[in-house]
């Protein structure tokens, strides 16, 4: 956290009064700290500053020690020539740009209550940092936050996006067909969802989508599921065959099926189950992305994902072990998590690509009238006054805990400005 720190000083200007030097004992005022840059180049740009009554204009770096930019090669770039300043902890060695000239470098003031403030917060056992120095003030910068926390979760899923559509020569439907593959297997079974459909192309499904048995046949037997079953009956030997065959046309290779996770699941989570509420979604639909990205009442949308599985599912959970008849149709709390981790970030992804506003508009609206998420991470939150609304809300705080809060990234969240303000002086 310390060069974060160093960062925190400069861009707020916490080094006091003291009148401040460079290394060569040259005085130095601080025009104009410069924006701060959190891509590649300098950290800060269009800083300006005068030395000994000269005015330069640039951008400005900062390190822990002088030697980090020889450390980071800075030397070697010709895109840090335009450095005005090298602020530092500790000036170890004098530095030069590439084109050789000797920069100016000020070791900025620190003061110690700072330093330990961000000791401890870096230092701190408690899942979320701050929660020792948690107030109401705190409460309401994280809640002014939200807007900025859910734009920052989208569009960091929209790079995520972005590299899946990359590997999928920019096909749209096969992209959303991955993504939403992998958020029907939920937590648990994400990665063996994502993996099956990623060695399952849709292709090979739309040229049997007419027939829900060898579509079911070819996701449960890619994903290793009708292998070394204990028992069998018609139905499942159908799938077996149907597989064996569809395989050997296809060329596939079939998955590992140890990676799906049975164990603590009520059966009608179970793989089968969603396997076959999946084989449904894609034996009913047709160019599933282009309706959702034109239907925009959310009434519609549920209608969409409302749908069920063959006859053969309504008496099993798993093959040849007959249940009780009980109709199993997609329920509200998975078609809301499909909303959430699928539908939001590929149609704000495709509004960002288009230039459409209103569909990332669109999105912003959805996820306000999806329901509060519920999990141990928005518990947490709760237990220190943060009551979300809708899951707007809560994918704002899950970005909060996962990109701030677990990565101890402290000196760049709105409440640990909040912290420092508050408490970095006494």
């Amino acid at each position: 956290m310390k060069e974060e720190l160093l960062s925190y000083i400069w861009r707020y200007r916490l080094w006091g009064t003291q009148p401040l030097t460079t290394t060569d004992h040259q005085s130095i005022e601080i025009i104009d700290v410069g924006t701060l840059n959190r891509d590649a180049g300098p950290d800060y740009f269009n800083a300006k500053i005068r030395i000994n009554g000269t005015t330069w204009a640039g951008n400005v770096e900062i390190h822990v020690n002088s030697s980090d930019w020889y450390h980071h090669h800075h030397d070697t770039d010709a895109g840090y020539n335009s450095v005005i300043l090298h602020v530092v902890e500790a000036a170890d060695i004098d530095v030069r740009t590439q084109k050789g000239d000797t920069l100016p470098q000020l070791v900025l003031p620190i003061d110690e209550r700072y330093l330990k403030l961000a000791e401890q917060l870096s230092k701190s056992d408690q899942e979320i940092a701050c929660t020792h120095y948690w107030d109401n003030n705190c409460k309401s910068r994280l809640k002014m936050s939200l807007n900025t926390l859910i734009c920052e979760r989208l569009e960091r899923k929209v790079k995520e996006i972005g590299s899946i559509l990359l590997s999928n020569k920019n096909d749209w439907e096969e992209t959303f067909y991955q993504t939403l593959a992998k958020s029907f297997g939920m937590k648990v079974n994400e990665e063996p969802f994502a993996q099956l459909a990623h060695s399952l192309p849709q292709i090979y499904l739309a040229k049997h989508k007419n027939n829900l048995q060898q579509i079911e046949a070819m996701l449960m037997g890619q994903a290793g599921l009708l292998d070394n079953l204990k028992i069998t009956d018609l139905y499942t030997d159908q799938l077996i065959a149907e597989y064996k065959f569809l395989k050997q046309k296809f060329s596939l290779k079939t998955q590992d099926g140890s990676k799906w996770k049975f164990a603590r699941m009520r059966p009608v989570n179970s793989p089968y189950v969603r396997l076959a509420e999946f084989a449904m979604l894609i034996h009913q639909s047709e160019h599933l992305f282009s309706r959702v990205v034109e239907e925009h009442d959310t009434k519609e949308l549920h209608k969409l994902f409302s749908f069920g599985t063959s006859d053969y599912w309504l008496t099993h959970y798993y093959p040849a072990v007959e249940s009780a008849k009980s109709t199993k149709i997609i329920g509200v709390t998975l078609r809301n998590s499909l909303f959430i981790n699928c539908i939001a970030p590929m149609v704000f992804a495709y509004g960002k690509h288009t230039d459409n506003e209103n569909l990332k508009e669109w999105i912003f609206d959805l996820l306000e009238k999806i329901p509060a998420e519920h999990n141990r991470i928005i518990t947490a939150w709760e237990e220190l006054g943060v009551m979300p609304q809708s899951a707007y809300d809560t994918q704002a705080l899950l970005e909060q805990r996962k990109e701030y809060c677990d990565k101890k990234n402290c000196l760049r969240c709105s409440v640990g400005y909040q912290i420092f303000k508050e408490n970095g002086g006494k």
